[in-house]
Order: C-alpha cells, then structure tokens, then sequence
C-alpha cells in the first residue's frame, strides 16, 4: 500500500508537471499568435506603403510619358515649322538673287553700251574737230564755205545730252547696285541671324529634352530602388513566415510528445486502478485526482476568461490613453492661448496703471494751487439739483461744505447735516476714491475737524453722488426699456445689456483715513479704464472755470478742484 501511495504521489507530481509545462506551452503559443498578429499588421501596412508607393511611380510613369509625347509632338512640329519656313526663306531669298543677277546683268550691259556710245561719239567728235581746227576760228559769214557745220554743231549738242543722260543713267545704276548689294547683306544678316535664333531654339529644347531625359532616368532608379525595396520586405516576410512557422511546428511537436507522454501517463494510471480496483485507497486516490482535474480544468477556465477580460481591459485602456492624450493636447493649446492672452492684458494693465499713475501725480501737482477755488460745472450741477430736488437739505449742506460757508452764512440760509454712508458712485464717472482725493486734499488740521464731526463732508458728498446716479441709472433703465420696446415693434427682439459700473464700497473708517492725496493709487479698487474715458471726456468739453471762494472765515482747505487738461 505504502508503495502504491509513493507511486500515486509520483504520478500526480507528475501529472502537475504536466500541467505546468502545458500550461507554458499555452503561453508560448499565445505569446507566439500575437507575434504572428503583429508580423501580419507590418505586412499588410509594408503591402499598403508598397501598393502606394506602386501607384505614385504609375502616376508618374505615366506623367512621363505624356511628357515625352508632348516633347515628341512638340519636336516634330517645332522642326516641321521650322524646316517648312528655312525652305521657304531659301525659295525667296534664291527668287530675289536671281533676279537681282538679271537686274544686275541688264545694268551692266546698259552701262557697256553707254560706255561704247559715248566713246564713239567723242572719238568722232574729235576726229571732226582734228580735221577742221581753222574753221572754227573763222568768222560768221564764212559758213557759206562750210555747209555741214551748223549739223556738225547740233550732232555735238545732242552727243553732250546723251552723254549727261548716260552718266545720269550709269550713276542710278550704280546707286541702284549699291542699294541692290546692302538689301542682299540686310538680307543675309537676317537670314544668319534667324538661323542663329533657330539654332538657339534647337540647343535649348535639346537642353530640355535631356533634362527631361535624365529626371526620367532618376524616376527609373527610384522605381527600381523602390522594387528592390519592396522584394527585400517580401523575402524579410517570408523567412520571418517561415521561422513562425518552423517555430509553431516545433511547439506542436512538443505538444503532441507532451500529450503522448499524458496518454502513457493515463494507461499507467488506468493500469493501477484496474489492479488496485479492490481497495478503497485507490479509489479516493482515483476520485482525488479526478477532482484535481476537475479543479485545474476549472482553474484554466477561469485563466482563459481572466485572460480575456485582461484583453479586453486593455483595448479600453488603449482607447482611454489616446482620448486622454489628445485631451490634454488640446488643453495645453487652450493653456497656452490663455497665458498669451494674460500675458497681453498684464501689458495692458501695465500701460494703464502707468497713465493712471501720470495723470494722479498730474491731479496732485495741480491741486496744490486750486485750494481757493471750485469747478464752474459743479456749482451749476449742484444748483440744479436743488432746485430740481424742490430745495432738499442736503444738497444745501453740500453746497455749504463745498463753497466754503461760515456758521452765520449756514444759519441764515437753514442749512443743516444730513446723515448717510454708502457707495461712492461718480456723477462724472470718476471712482470714489478719487473724488475723496479730490474733495478731501486738505491739511491736517481740516481732517481733525472733519473727523470730530457727526456726518463728515465725505459721507455727504457720497450720498448726494449715490442718490445722483440711482436716479440717472433709473432714467437710463427707463429709456432703455422703451427703446427696447419700440424696437420690438420693428425688427426682431435683441437682447440689449445695460453697463454697470462696479460699486466701490468704504467703510466710515476709510473715508476719513482715504480721503487724502496719498490715497490716489490706481491699485486701491479704482478701475483704470473709466478714468481714462471720463477724462478724456472732461478734456474734450471746453476750458473749466472756476468760481473763488470769497469767505474768510470758510476752511481754505475745505475743497479740492478737478485738474485742468
């Protein structure tokens, strides 16, 4: 029995090794179909860069052959042409020397027979002349002796005319041979100089023609480099192939002598349970191993399912990767388009709180010398609003606080303190903090006695300016509102956004400390651009004017005035 257990132990050790090596074997040839795979995928893209690579040398094989059509066309029409017109200028120009040669013969025969005619007569005139020599120094009446004299005369006169109408003739002929001579040299040098144009013309499509030639003989190297290329991927692919192959063989063979060495492994067991068929061992033995298979089996089940699902789980992480890579490409651009944004509106900022910081420094040196006067326009403003308001208390404190009123002046007129805190929003689009610069600009001693009172300068002037703007802003809402809707009558309804200006909240605290030249930064809650454009505003309306303040007993620190630009 202990034997038979020692060898049924054996044989399952065995057996698990079997198990083991299979399953290695599994693994090798799963290892080896995803190389098969991937040598597939490089095939068929090598076949499709080749097929490309196959159809751009056709394209241009045949962009080739057209051209070497055209050249073949245009060759042969270019030498037609040519060789037509050489032929015809050769007719023409042998028509006009053959009948310049006749013309030229003809003239010179004309011009011997002249020749002869005038030698002839002079030599008769002379001959006449030798035989008579005393007759002519003989007087008038003497004719009568000599009776062809008068003829002998007239023959002379006539031979002189013939002999003038010769030379005129001889000196046309001449002129004419000479003109006859420079049209001939005219007429070669164009001749010489067209054939050297039609020379020029060949060399340069000759040129053409072999350069055309050679890019043909390089489109020919390239197909062929291309061709060698692409037999030497297809002999790479097949002793890869073939390799895959010898490689799958040799695993199969393994898999069959493993699966042999199973089979024997099996008989050897099916030939110990028929002879250990009587004892109950064997038969646990045999149900135990029975069971581990079924386990193992089980276990590869599940391995091949896990193997799957980890597949399967790794296409959708491929997937993911490539969503979340182009994600973040596309997020650096917008990172990047932003910071480039930023970076313009920091130099935008930079720029304003440089020209906001001009123009306070601007707004202090100029308030220095406006301590004892106040803006024309704010006087108007603020009588306006008080007859406009029916007489209201507090824009008289105002106008008291800002003209300078004594005690007696303030009790004649009723004025009294009217109490109120609230935001600074500016009649004339100037911020909070800038109007306090400009009103509270005082020395020491005028901002201890502001500060001691109940309701200061400041909270009034914030309060009439708040009230001032709500009523204006409500105005404005309202003629928007019918503007908006009488357009709604005519065209299509718009949505039409009314701005705001941002409100710049103080404390009690921080009017009385903020209220002083110092405080004038563009940093602290002031907004850049509205300054800017109320400015220029003001600039463009004309010169101010100012009103002094002609009280003695008033505060000369009391007001601030706008600058004047």
């Amino acid at each position: 029995m202990k034997q038979l257990r020692m060898e049924l132990e054996k044989e399952r050790n065995q057996s698990g090794n079997v198990h083991r090596k299979l399953q290695e074997q599994q693994k090798l040839n799963e290892a080896i179909q995803e190389e098969l795979k991937f040598l597939k995928l490089d095939r068929e893209k090598t076949s499709i860069e080749i097929s490309k690579i196959s159809n751009v040398l056709k394209e241009k094989m045949s962009e080739i052959n057209r051209l070497q059509m055209e050249l073949n066309r245009q060759e042969d029409e270019n030498a037609d042409d040519v060789a037509g017109g050489l032929k015809r200028l050769i007719a023409t120009l042998e028509k006009e020397n053959s009948s310049l040669k006749i013309e030229k013969n003809e003239l010179e025969v004309a011009l011997k027979a002249s020749r002869t005619a005038t030698e002839r007569n002079s030599l008769d005139a002379s001959e006449s002349l030798n035989k008579h020599p005393t007759h002519l120094n003989e007087p008038v009446d003497s004719s009568e002796s000599f009776p062809g004299k008068e003829e002998m005369e007239k023959s002379l006169q006539k031979f002189d005319k013939d002999l003038k109408e010769m030379r005129l003739e001889r000196d046309k002929a001449l002129q004419e041979l000479s003109r006859l001579k420079q049209h001939l040299l005219e007429k070669e040098s164009e001749e010489s100089e067209k054939m050297d144009e039609d020379s020029k013309v060949i060399e340069e499509l000759r040129e053409s023609n072999e350069y055309r030639r050679a890019q043909i003989l390089h489109l020919e190297k390239a197909l062929k480099q291309a061709i060698a290329k692409q037999d030497e991927v297809k002999m790479i692919n097949n002793n890869e192939f073939q390799k895959s192959k010898e490689l799958i063989d040799d695993l199969n063979k393994r898999l069959e002598s493993c699966m042999n060495t199973i089979d024997a492994k099996n008989v050897e067991l099916l030939n110990l349970q028929t002879a250990l068929g009587q004892y109950y061992a064997e038969i646990e033995a045999k149900e135990h191993l029975e069971g581990d298979l079924a386990r193992a089996r089980e276990e590869l089940a599940k391995l091949y399912q896990l193997l799957k699902d980890a597949d399967h789980q790794a296409e959708a992480s491929k997937r993911e990767k490539e969503e979340i890579l182009s994600k973040l490409s596309q997020a650096e651009k917008i990172v990047v388009d932003w910071k480039n944004r930023v970076n313009k509106l920091e130099e935008d900022n930079a720029k304003l709180r440089r020209a906001v910081e001009q123009s306070m420094t601007r707004l202090n040196r100029m308030s220095i010398d406006s301590d004892y006067l106040v803006d024309r326009r704010i006087v108007i403003k603020l009588l306006v609003t008080y007859f406009q308001r029916n007489y209201s208390k507090e824009v008289l404190d105002l106008m008291a606080r800002m003209l300078g009123f004594s005690d007696e002046d303030k009790q004649r007129i009723g004025a009294s303190q009217g109490a109120g805190k609230g935001v600074v929003r500016g009649v004339f689009g100037l911020p909070g903090r800038l109007v306090g610069g400009i009103l509270g600009g005082g020395s020491a001693g005028a901002s201890a006695n502001a500060a001691s009172e109940n309701h200061s300068f400041a909270d009034l002037w914030v309060d009439f300016l708040l009230k001032e703007t709500e009523e204006r802003e409500r105005r404005e809402s309202a003629d928007d509102s019918g503007r908006s809707q009488e357009d709604s009558h005519k065209t299509p309804t718009s949505a039409q956004a009314v701005p705001m200006e941002p409100d710049h909240r103080t404390s009690t605290s921080g009017t009385e400390l903020g209220f002083s030249r110092l405080n004038l930064s563009p940093i602290q809650n002031t907004s850049p651009l509205p300054f800017r454009s109320n400015f220029r505003s003001e600039h463009s309306d004309s010169e101010f004017s100012t009103v002094p303040l002609t009280s003695a007993e008033s505060n000369p620190y009391a007001s601030r005035l706008l600058p004047r630009y």
